[in-house]
């Protein structure tokens, strides 16, 4: 994901409007009895690091992206959570212990390289969506999923509890003009003609004054929950 000042605000009005990390929490709450630690792989804006911030004494933000993690520390300052801290770091050389490292849509693929820096190990990993945001989104692209997940820790016999959820985690515009420049910015090899056609078949017109318009996604992601290496 580039990062930028526009796709952050996006990522976070999809958080506005659908709540899906806010939801994510709340059924990860759970598995955080007694956590002291936690580290977010690739966290991205953090969204869901705003939400369980809470349950926790330290929230480690870690990212390569200078952008992201600027927009963690504002607005953690902002909402006044103290125990968040943002880590420039690369993840594929990461060093650290953590009572519980979470992963959210990033670094599934090798996911057991980062059991022995923690006790539990939480990823969340796309399986499906119902509809694209965008035009030609899988073109050239060949995604992990929750399935190709437990079958990566299958075959290294790797005990895992698995939990599955269905969230909406659509796009909300505040104008059709708005729209345009996410298809276009995201889709950047589809003609104007296709990229009319999608969001006349796919955007929906709302009743929020903020967000006037939306494309529906209903998203299924599989939760992994699994012991990590340190006792």
């Amino acid at each position: 994901m580039d990062w930028n000042a526009r796709t952050l605000q996006w990522y976070a009005d999809a958080e506005e409007y659908t709540g899906f990390f806010r939801a994510l929490a709340a059924e990860v709450a759970p598995a955080l009895a007694g956590v002291q630690t936690l580290c977010d792989l690739g966290c991205g804006p953090g969204l869901f690091d705003f939400e369980i911030a809470p349950l926790v004494k330290s929230v480690a933000c870690a990212d390569t992206s200078e952008a992201a993690l600027a927009f963690v520390g504002e607005r953690a300052q902002a909402l006044g959570l103290h125990n968040i801290f943002p880590v420039l770091a690369d993840c594929e050389h990461l060093s650290g212990r953590w009572d519980v490292i979470f992963m959210s849509f990033f670094g599934s693929r090798h996911i057991d390289r980062y059991l022995p820096l923690c006790r539990k190990l939480i990823a969340v990993v796309s399986q499906s969506s119902d509809a694209a945001l965008f035009p030609g989104r899988d073109r050239g692209y060949v995604r992990n999923t929750a399935q190709n997940t437990a079958e990566y820790l299958d075959s290294r016999r790797i005990a895992y509890e698995l939990v599955w959820k269905r969230q909406e985690f659509g796009q909300p515009f505040s104008s059709l003009e708005e729209a345009r420049d996410y298809v276009k910015l995201y889709a950047p090899d589809v003609c104007t003609e296709e990229a009319e056609l999608f969001l006349k078949q796919r955007i929906v017109k709302t009743e929020s004054p903020a967000f006037p318009w939306y494309l529906p996604r209903k998203k299924t992601v599989g939760i992994f929950f699994i012991n990590g290496g340190l006792q």
